[in-house]
């Protein structure tokens, strides 16, 4: 008889590892591994899995975990400190080529025995080819009895080499011993070499992949005409070759146009890529500072002394933070914008980086375009290359002092946040000299690179570093790429080059500059000494408050609790950190999204400043790594406070490698936690700042930038999200967006310094408070410009600004939002839509027609001086401030406020009850002012709804107006004003019965709300479709396939039949972080997983692999890669989304009385109706102590809705943690109530055992409880009612079933939340069966141990009754 052969199940995928594998891990680990790495439970290898540098899974094909290795930066010796282990392994065992950026060490290997050597190679190989700088992985085992991790599979670890120690009397068989894997053995490069004639037939076919331009150019043997008839030639081929078969080439030259760089971008960190024979020439217009920005930082530099340039090549990268009064002018130079004068740039004649060639030659191989060169990977079509001409009449700017929040138009596209000064302040003179270099040129140029589809691209770096051989006389490397095409692992060892703001070349295209001494260099971190000060008065020559900095640097070397680093690269300082224990750190982690309490006790540092030349950027999370290895640190933190006045403002917190760390967001409530003797454990911040954090897996994930120029008009909610979620999503640990720009009237919607009446006029509906945005770094990573959109120009991808600007894009997200507008706005266009819906025929002339005129868009009318419109918390503190030195100013004059000329607010909305609880709170008495109220609407067939949709609030808020001695005008109708020079002097209203002339100090309008009228104007000339909104598709799609609309001033088409799913009618967040989902989906170079885009899946992005897998195809050519995910979604049907999120508005009405209102999404329907619907649940309702609360909870017993109203002030975020949630969580909230024990709700959802319910991470606990038991008893549930049903529906014939029949069948089956008694039951049996009673107390025991900071209330008991 022959026995089988049990065959493993072939390999599959790896990945990154989660703290949820453990259990699956926990049965590989085998008596010797458990031994020699000091693993004996699961909670050690999720201990591993949070504390490590990379821990990697590997997977069958079955997505079976089959291998787990786990590595740190330094051996598993105990005794030995981590930061001092490259001695202990040079002493022990006389390794001396191990180093701490060459090795990573083992702390947990194991995986299945059926693989044996297939997957610990594997495993090696991947993390070798996730880090091209590692050459050795190392392994410590301590133990002499237990040398094989698997008895009997010495062949598993073959390609480790022992080292034995040495010990002076000790036989070397008895001491510990150390495993170290070298690159070769398990990852070897492949051979690079030149080119020669023969490699044409293997390299044609790599780059037609590309692009088929150059065979059709210059025929099928055009590498080897390069080669062979032209040796004179600066280009040089490199190629890389497996098995003597070319499967990757580079093409390198050195014709640059200096020229052309120099006055595109900021080459003063590289020298200007020359070596320098003098000082460089200045820019004209700058003789002294600079400002300019660079990957996610704000610099500011000077000039480079000729002393300073032949010491150093790049000088030192900071952050400016900006003083208190750089927020002074912000707006008011907003203000004055509107009469500013643009530059009017023109185009140059031709995008070139390699310089001119006199000599005219014949029309063979050699004279290859330059622009099809240039690029690596990527040959540019014919309509990239734009014809550009400088103007005769060109004017410079007049420098001044700039800052990131000082938003200016800009004349052209830049990455980053480049604002070009007012026009106000422009003279007009010629474009600014740049300045120019002198010196023999340093730099080579990376024109093409290509690999086989076979061949992993990480390959690269190999014949990277081979180029630098072959130009030892030059330091840089640059290449130059389209700003929206898809990163790729090269990119990785190069520092993105800042662009001026005025540049004319270049206009969509990065350039990438990467320095010898960062591909091929020696670098390493050490504790700072006094005699590093010298060599840091070099590195700091031009960095702002340099003493500050020195004096923190020497404090630091004195001091006990601070600690300083310095950064070394070929053993000279490029760089240097000082660190400090985290104040106040209990605050920071309750009110950031982080753990309630550090790991250990003292383990937080606060980044105090950080200075590292640009050059050595790539290995920027490296440096911080080493940092932590030689320090007692676990995470590090850096505080941006842009917002801090007095003494909190920083005065030396400079910083350079913060796109390198994590953005934490802000919690949205604020827990203000009691201790046992009454006071606040959890201190509140007083100062909002923006935080960054940085953990030890952090530091092995790559950092990658997307350069595509994405612009979003509008700083609405919708916007806001979107940008939030591009920016801090899932894919901020390895994800940048460099380039994203918000173009908004105000900039974003905060002010430095808000008076609280401000506050209290704009009601609050969503998430981005003023305190929430001021927490999040909105302006450390997007270009917020205080501009007007008044054009698109689809052909040119970019947009117009009012006052002459342009900014150019690769994606256009249109979220203009709906804000109040003019009483005129648009009135002859809409008296006549109204009169066609009446009947009145349209008469429309033919485009044929010599008559036919186009539509003509009114311009935006006049607004007087004294009438206001309210649109976000900026003009609010404007318009209030201009009313009390308005109030002021007319004090003594016939027109002065009184109580026959009073302020008048107009407006049936609850932004108009805000705005009279601001005024009186500004202390105007209420007889001056007059409330007119437009209620009912005109339009007779509208529904008389209040804008409350709740006749107990509406009464209450009225009768609180009428307390107070508000004048009252009801059922009074604007119908125009009578205006004296540029001041309103009395308001002419209409009643049903009488016309009426009222007086008006000032006016508070709030009418119409509509899109702004220069959106309007710009969308509709430039054939976007409109109708009422901008038309878009589910997938927020417009007819042109580089512009996206969402959010109110969205509109989807009507071949969708889905008028009851606008954007409108859903929270707005949700919608904007749908937007993008589908962005990140299209621009995450690590995005694996399914091509088509799921909009409705609840994951923002599927599980990323670092590059511990292949990159997404970056292979495409420029046009197929800028909407990669458009046209296969056109060709078939797409459901519009629908989302979840409740909407929730609250706000101060007059009294003072506090509002809130939470509804579930959809359109709003009145609750009068709604009440007559069936199967509305149940509505709870009490009236106590002046706290009205009503409570709507539908038929599965779940909170769908909440009215608030009271006296007393209380926390909106508190009520929004109801909705959604089952009445059983509230203590059987429904129950109590029946049986009348809760007299006042407002009461009982504020005590104290309500606290944890309120914690965002309680979330967590509720979705950890449902994965383990509740979705286990779902689909039970599931199968039963369809056992008890199906049958039942089965019987009844479809056609003879109407909807009573099928109501009248669940009401008799389902008797309460949709159930029956059987279906209970069954349910309840299988919770006992499977102990879900236990289930849910182990969860939250385990949660009040972890946050028991914050919920000192609860009583926990010990493990051992657990």
């Amino acid at each position: 008889m022959v026995s089988r052969i049990l065959r493993a199940t072939p390999l599959g995928r790896l990945r990154l590892a989660l703290v949820e594998d453990a259990p699956a891990i926990m049965p590989l680990v085998t008596e010797s591994m458990s031994k020699n790495f000091r693993v004996y439970q699961q909670s050690d290898i999720v201990y591993l899995i949070e504390t490590c540098i990379l821990s990697i899974c590997q997977l069958d094909l079955n997505e079976t975990i089959v291998g787990f290795l786990v590595l740190k930066d330094y051996p598993l010796a105990p005794s030995v400190n981590p930061g001092a282990w490259e001695d202990f392994i040079w002493t022990k065992f006389k390794v001396i080529e191990l180093k701490a950026r060459n090795t990573l060490f083992i702390h947990m290997l194991c995986w299945n025995p059926v693989y044996a050597r297939e997957v610990v190679d594997s495993m090696l190989k991947s993390v070798f080819m996730h880090d091209p700088y590692l050459q050795y992985i190392g392994m410590m085992k301590p133990l002499i009895d237990y040398q094989l991790l698997i008895p009997g599979q010495s062949r598993s670890e073959a390609s480790f080499k022992r080292s034995q120690a040495i010990e002076r009397g000790v036989p070397g068989d008895q001491l510990p011993s150390l495993w170290v894997v070298e690159r070769r053995e398990v990852s070897p490069r492949l051979r690079i070499r030149r080119a020669v004639e023969e490699d044409n037939d293997d390299l044609v076919p790599i780059i037609e992949r590309h692009s088929t331009r150059l065979r059709e150019l210059y025929g099928d043997f055009y590498i080897s005409e390069l080669i062979s008839r032209h040796p004179e030639s600066e280009r040089v081929l490199l190629v890389c070759e497996h098995k003597e078969l070319a499967v990757g080439v580079m093409c390198l030259n050195t014709q640059i146009n200096y020229e052309a760089l120099e006055e595109s971008f900021e080459l003063s960190s590289f020298s200007g890529l020359r070596h320098l024979d003098r000082p460089p020439k200045p820019r004209e217009r700058d003789s002294a500072i600079s400002f300019f920005t660079g990957t996610g930082i704000v610099f500011e530099s000077k000039q480079e002394s000729s002393a300073d340039i032949a010491s150093k090549e790049a000088k030192s990268r900071v952050t400016w933070v900006f003083e208190e009064d750089a927020f002074n002018d912000i707006h008011k130079e907003a203000e004055t914008k509107v009469r500013s004068h643009q530059i009017p740039y023109t185009q140059l004649d031709i995008l070139q980086l390699l310089e001119d060639e006199e000599d005219e030659l014949e029309y063979d191989i050699v004279n290859i375009d330059t622009d099809l060169l240039r690029l690596p990977r990527l040959f540019m079509n014919e309509d990239f290359v734009k014809k550009q001409r400088f103007s005769e009449d060109c004017q410079e700017f007049q420098h001044r002092k700039e800052s990131v929040f000082e938003n200016k138009y800009l004349v052209k596209e830049t990455p980053k946040r480049l604002s070009i000064p007012n026009s106000s302040a422009v003279t007009q003179c010629k474009v600014p000299e740049p300045t120019r270099y002198s010196g023999a040129p340093n730099a080579f140029l990376l024109e093409l690179f290509a690999m086989h589809p076979d061949y992993d691209e990480r390959y690269g770096f190999d014949m990277l570093e081979a180029a630098y051989e072959l130009f030892p006389d030059r330091d840089y490397c640059v290449m130059c790429l389209p700003s929206s095409h898809t990163c790729f692992p090269l990119l990785e060892h190069f520092t993105l080059v800042t662009p001026y703001s005025f540049r004319m070349r270049f206009m969509n295209e990065t350039l990438y500059i990467a320095h010898v001494n960062s591909v091929r260099g020696d670098i390493r971190v050490r504790e700072a000494e006094a005699y590093d000060i010298p060599n840091l008065n070099d590195v700091l020559e031009h960095a702002p408050r340099k003493q500050d900095l020195l004096a923190l640097f020497e404090t630091s070397l004195e001091s006990d609790s601070l600690s300083s680093y310095v950064f070394l690269s070929q053993n000279q300082p490029i760089g240097i950190i000082v660190l400090g224990p985290l104040e106040d750190a209990t605050s920071i982690r309750t009110q950031y999204n982080l753990e309630a309490e550090s790991r250990r006790y003292g383990t937080d540092a606060s980044i105090l400043a950080c200075v590292m030349a640009p050059v050595m950027e790539p290995h920027g999370r490296w440096y911080l790594r080493d940092v932590l290895r030689q320090t007692k640190y676990t995470t590090l933190f850096w505080v941006c406070r842009l917002f801090a006045k007095g003494d909190a403002s920083p005065s030396r917190n400079l910083m350079s490698l913060a796109s390198h760390m994590l953005p934490v967001r802000p919690r949205r409530l604020m827990l203000s936690v009691i201790g046992k003797k009454g006071d606040k454990i959890v201190k509140d911040i007083a100062t909002p700042f923006a935080l960054w954090s940085l953990e030890r897996p952090l530091t092995s994930l790559p950092k990658v930038h997307v350069n595509s120029s994405i612009v979003v008009v509008g700083a609405s909610r919708t916007g806001l999200a979107f940008i939030e979620t591009l920016l801090l999503g899932p894919t901020a640990e390895y994800l940048t967006f460099t380039n994203i720009t918000l173009v908004s009237l105000h900039g974003l919607p905060t002010v430095a310094d808000s008076m609280h009446a401000a506050e209290t006029c704009v009601p609050r509906d969503g998430r981005y408070s003023d305190r929430y945005l001021k927490s999040l770094p909105f302006y450390y990573y997007v270009d917020v410009m205080s501009a007007v959109m008044t054009q698109i120009d689809r052909k040119k991808k970019c947009i117009h600004l009012k006052g002459g600007g342009m900014k150019f894009y690769d994606e256009l997200v249109l979220v203009c939002g709906q804000q109040f507008q003019h009483p005129d706005y648009l009135k002859d266009s809409i008296e006549l839509a109204k009169e066609v819906e009446k009947g009145k025929p349209c008469h429309r002339v033919l485009m044929d027609n010599p008559k036919y005129k186009p539509d003509y868009v009114p311009t935006s009318p006049d607004m007087p001086e004294n009438v206001m419109l309210i649109n976000s918390l900026f003009e609010a503190n404007t318009c209030l401030r201009k009313l009390m030195w308005m109030i002021s100013e007319f004090k003594n004059s016939s027109c002065c406020l009184r109580e026959d000329n009073q302020v008048v607010v107009y407006g049936d909305c609850i932004e108009a009850y805000s705005c009279m609880a601001a005024l009186l709170e500004l202390g105007i008495l209420p007889n001056n002012i007059a409330f007119v109220e437009p209620f009912p609407p005109e339009d007779t067939t509208a529904m008389r709804v209040n804008c409350f949709n709740n006749e107990t609030v509406d009464e209450r808020v009225q009768a609180s107006i009428e307390k107070l001695g508000v004048r009252i005008y009801r059922r009074c109708y604007l119908n125009g004003w009578s205006q004296q020079d540029s001041r309103v002097e009395f308001l002419r209203l209409m009643t049903p019965l009488h016309a009426l002339h009222l007086p008006c100090f000032a006016l508070f309008h709030f009418g119409i709300k509509a899109i702004d009228l220069n959106a309007f104007k710009a969308i509709n000339d430039c054939g976007l479709v409109y109708d009422g909104g901008l038309v878009v598709g589910p997938l927020f799609d417009t007819n042109d396939p580089h512009v996206y609309g969402a959010g109110p001033c969205a509109k989807y088409s009507r071949r969708l039949y889905a008028p009851q799913h606008l954007h409108k009618y859903y929270c707005s967040e949700d919608v904007g972080e749908a937007l993008a989902r589908l962005f990140l989906h299209k621009l995450d170079p690590f995005m694996t997983g399914s091509v088509d885009f799921d909009p409705l899946s609840s994951e923002l992005t599927s599980r990323y692999s670092s590059c511990l897998l292949t990159c997404r195809s970056s292979h495409a050519s420029i046009m197929s890669t800028r909407r990669s995910s458009g046209s296969p979604n056109k060709s078939r049907w797409q459901p519009v989304m629908k989302f979840d999120s409740p909407i929730v508005q609250s706000a101060t009405l007059p009294g003072p009385l506090h509002y809130m209102r939470l509804r579930r999404p959809g359109r709003d329907i009145p609750m009068a109706v709604k009440q007559l619907l069936p199967n509305q649940g149940h509505t709870l309702v009490t009236d106590k102590r002046q706290n009205y609360f009503r409570l709507q909870i539908n038929a599965l017993h779940c909170i769908e809705s909440v009215t608030c109203l009271s006296k007393r002030q209380f926390s909106c975020e508190i009520f929004t943690q109801l909705y959604g949630k089952h009445e059983a969580y509230f203590n059987n909230l429904l129950g109590r109530y029946k049986m009348k024990l809760i007299d006042d709700l407002y009461e009982y959802f504020t005590q104290t055992w309500t606290s944890a319910q309120y914690q965002e991470p309680f979330s967590v606990l509720l979705e950890d409880v449902y994965e383990q038991g509740g979705n286990t008893v779902y689909d039970v549930v599931k199968t039963k009612y369809e056992e008890f049903f199906g049958d039942r529906k089965a019987d009844i014939k479809p056609h003879h079933e109407s909807l009573s029949e099928s109501a009248s069948l669940r009401k008799a089956h389902c008797k309460e939340c949709g159930q029956s008694e059987a279906l209970r039951h069954e349910s309840a049996t299988f919770w006992k069966a499977i102990g879900g009673e236990s289930i849910v107390y182990s969860h939250f025991v385990r949660y009040l141990n972890k946050n028991i900071l914050t919920n000192p209330n609860y009583a926990v008991p010990e493990h051992e009754f657990i």
